[in-house]
């Protein structure tokens, strides 16, 4: 993936990427070993790259790894748990999307 920030452009791959959180018009990037980067892009634009991808949209400012997710609640509190134990509230409408999209992208387990 591509992401635009200040004069650069940068590249990544999804699956170095845990979550992005939409920040003031910018987005920041979680990666999985814990290192964060804020980047220039709206959280929008990056959605648009992420189109089958393995990655959802789970609310206004939150993207996540499809292969990141560890939990998601069955209670009135909807949210998911990430493979970092961090906690994020999903829209409850896109909680039965967020189920067919594991669905289709398989949890990679570590063996």
């Amino acid at each position: 993936m591509k992401i635009s920030s200040g004069n650069q452009i940068l590249f990544f791959r999804n699956d170095s990427i845990l979550s992005f959180e939409a920040v003031a018009g910018q987005s920041l990037v979680h990666f999985i070993d814990g290192k964060n980067l804020k980047v220039d892009e709206s959280i929008e634009s990056i959605e648009k790259q992420l189109t089958d991808s393995g990655f959802i949209r789970i609310s206004d400012r939150h993207i996540v790894n499809v292969n990141c997710i560890t939990r998601i609640s069955n209670s009135k509190d909807d949210f998911v748990e990430l493979s970092n134990a961090e906690v994020l509230p999903i829209n409850g409408k896109q909680k039965e999307l967020i189920m067919e999209l594991i669905t289709e992208h398989p949890i990679k387990t570590k063996t």
